[in-house]
Order: structure tokens, then C-alpha cells, then sequence
């Protein structure tokens, strides 16, 4: 059963994303860790480099296929959770929390109201 976090917000490449103050932590979402399979290897870009808003940053590799992460805004990596990098396998167990993947400071944190709230985002992939 796919879980979803209400006070998330959702890209249509099946991200999320929650404003922390001056940043916005993501992560990939319970839909996307459950269709990938066991997820064993995650390789982003390192802190301080730039991300796009829907641009790929970097990549989810599984038993069952790749997927790209993309970013949900356009701005710069302040933080990537190291616990990711090095036990991939948390973003299928707790993808919302502990299986966050980067911190980024927004160029302007309007972006976010372009991204899905929770019920757009599960008619979306239904």
C-alpha cells in the first residue's frame, strides 16, 4: 500500500519536497521507492553545485531499473543526508524521513506553489 505525507508537496516525476525554514529538504516518495524495487545505489551531486527545477541532480539505481532524481526547485545543494549515500536501501524503508536525499536553498521559494498538494498528487498517479 503506497503511503503519502500531507504536509509534503509532490513533483510529477514523483518527488517531494517541505520547506525547513531556509531550505527545502526532498526526497523521492513512496510511489517511486515502491516501483523501483530494493533500491541499492544513490549517486547525486555534491553540496554547493546548482540544481534546476525539474532538472535531474542525479539518480536512484534499483534491482528492477534506474530512475533519475530530479530537483523540485531551482537553487543550490546546502546539505546531502550522508545515511542515504551510504545505506540506499533507507529510502524504501522510510523514504519520508529518515531516506531524505538533499537539502537545497531556493532561489525563490515560490517554486514550491507549483508543486502538487497531496490529493492533486495522488489523482495524479492513480
Amino acid at each position: 500500500m503506497i503511503t503519502f505525507e500531507n504536509d509534503l508537496l509532490y513533483t510529477k516525476s514523483n518527488e517531494w519536497a517541505k520547506r525547513i525554514d531556509d531550505v527545502v529538504r526532498m526526497g523521492i516518495d513512496d510511489y517511486s521507492q515502491s516501483s523501483l524495487g530494493d533500491i541499492v545505489y544513490i549517486d547525486v551531486s555534491g553540496e554547493g553545485e546548482r540544481v534546476t527545477a525539474g532538472k535531474s541532480f542525479g539518480a536512484v539505481e534499483a534491482t528492477k531499473s534506474v530512475s533519475e532524481i530530479n530537483a523540485p526547485v531551482s537553487g543550490v545543494i546546502v546539505k546531502i543526508n550522508p545515511e542515504v549515500l551510504k545505506t540506499p536501501a533507507i529510502l524504501n524503508v522510510d523514504p519520508f524521513g529518515e531516506g531524505w536525499i538533499a537539502e537545497i536553498k531556493p532561489d525563490n521559494f515560490s517554486q514550491l506553489d507549483s508543486l502538487m498538494n497531496c490529493n492533486d498528487y495522488k489523482a495524479f498517479i492513480k
